[in-house]
């Protein structure tokens, strides 16, 4: 049984697997709910509306919140201090954003194209979310995963009720029916960023200190750009297939098995936000001997998933959506390319941020972002989806090559990671990505060297008592 206290690999790996399974689990499974409260306009509506808070939130605070970790290892005896102090330049920054906007808020609402009252609704709840994920990212490296879980079950659950709530009450009462489903978004958010906000407070008050909001404030504002290049990195090929012609049907085909892949993505997030406390940890006490023994049975374990991934997906998929969706089979691998070299370049990532790089990153994702958009202009208009998703993949290879060779020719500090790993696991998963094509009329065998890998790798895991 697991320790709801323990700080040691195994527990903080299930319970980010539960909080992330929690966060993606309930929004897939009330998507139909409210597809069909909203009607497929108003759910296209409050689909825009997420996306523009999506980008607002990247604001906030200025980013301030991605320095929590570096800090934790860089302010280790103050850290507590560090975290009220840049909790409240967060807040302070967050304030002026909100004032500024809400003076310009008719020329910004019309713009967006609503009315001022939803705007300045949206202003607040990027505000909350600066906080909820402020409180995420420090509960990641304090080894507090349990709290996280709880935080994602408690927003999603409240939100998913009170929007319901109110879409039943208000369904012929409001102009547009999806501002019920704001303000039941909006109301979990602010009152949780509330109560987080005064127990983070209380435990160790703490304001203004320059050292800190200078070394947060720095830290944070190259992230702005990187968090803003991820979405384009992210959005951009649906977005320009649109622009260029492309059919609607294959954009969805395309949006679906993109979406679908994207699970693999979720599971990648959540091993990744236990793995790198403890990366941090290897790092801080130089123990590189133990840290690249783990990464080789972290490796492995991802590896095995992304196989199992490939070997089970066809059927999968045939469960979750119809066959008019079927064509786009062959975009599964492709897709899974590229969550395998957005997990490679991670480790790059996870060591310049442990250093203090965030410029390094930010230049690397806006590169990313800018390649896409050029490969999509030119292989969007011949090959249609597949060359959305032939782009997407080059983009990360590019964004693996630029992060590899950055954190390999450093002078001042001799990245100490071994690569081989990840090399061998990027073959065995080019392997199977050619098996998955060969072999996809075969689904007994498919499925029976899936459940055997399953069996190896849990056996593994259970010898060595430990998950990485």
């Amino acid at each position: 049984m697991l320790n709801l206290k323990s700080k040691n690999a195994n527990s903080q790996t299930f319970y980010n697997f539960l909080s992330t399974v929690i966060r993606s689990g309930i929004a897939f499974i009330t998507m139909p709910l409210f597809t069909r409260l909203l009607g497929a306009e108003q759910f296209g509506k409050y689909s825009v509306y997420a996306s523009w808070l999506s980008i607002i939130v990247c604001f906030m605070g200025c980013n301030v919140a991605s320095s929590i970790g570096t800090g934790f290892y860089k302010y280790k005896d103050s850290y507590y201090k560090f975290k009220t102090s840049i909790l409240v330049e967060g807040t302070v920054i967050s304030i002026a954003i909100f004032v500024i906007c809400v003076i310009f808020s008719k020329q910004i609402s019309s713009m967006l194209g609503y009315p001022v009252s939803i705007f300045i609704l949206m202003l607040i709840e990027a505000a909350a979310h600066f906080v909820v994920n402020f409180a995420s990212g420090s509960w990641v490296y304090e080894k507090k995963a349990l709290y996280n879980m709880l935080l994602s079950l408690e927003i999603l659950v409240f939100t998913t009720l009170l929007s319901v709530v109110l879409l039943v009450a208000f369904s012929d009462k409001l102009p547009e029916l999806f501002y019920s489903r704001v303000i039941g978004s909006v109301i979990p958010h602010i009152l949780t960023a509330v109560v987080i906000w005064i127990i983070f407070f209380k435990r160790q008050p703490y304001g203004f200190d320059r050292v800190y909001w200078k070394y947060s404030l720095l830290f944070g504002l190259p992230m702005i750009f990187h968090t803003l290049s991820s979405q384009v990195l992210g959005q951009s090929d649906r977005v320009m297939m649109e622009k260029m012609g492309t059919l609607s049907a294959d954009i969805g085909i395309y949006s679906f098995f993109y979406s679908f892949v994207a699970l693999l993505s979720t599971i990648m997030n959540a091993l990744n936000n236990s793995w790198s406390p403890f990366f941090y940890d290897g790092l801080y006490n130089r123990d590189y001997d133990k840290l690249n023994k783990n990464i080789k049975n972290y490796v492995h374990l991802f590896v095995t998933l992304v196989c199992g991934f490939l070997l089970l997906s066809n059927e999968v998929v045939k469960v979750f959506a119809n066959d008019e969706y079927w064509e786009g089979m062959p975009l599964v691998p492709i897709l899974v390319l590229v969550v395998y070299f957005t997990y490679i370049y991670q480790f790059a990532v996870n060591y310049e941020f442990f250093n203090s790089k965030p410029r390094i990153i930010a230049i690397g994702t806006g590169g990313a972002a800018l390649a896409n958009i050029m490969l999509n202009v030119i292989l969007i208009p011949e090959y249609g989806m597949y060359g959305a998703a032939t782009a997407t993949l080059i983009s990360y290879i590019l964004l693996a090559c630029f992060h590899l060779l950055t954190v390999k020719t450093w002078k001042l500090e001799r990245y100490p990671l071994k690569l081989k790993p990840l090399f061998i696991g990027l073959l065995v998963v080019i392997i199977f990505s050619g098996v998955y094509y060969v072999l996809e009329d075969y689904w007994i065998l498919r499925w029976g060297t899936g459940i055997l890998l399953g069996i190896f790798e849990l056996f593994r895991i259970w010898k060595r008592k430990t998950i990485f």
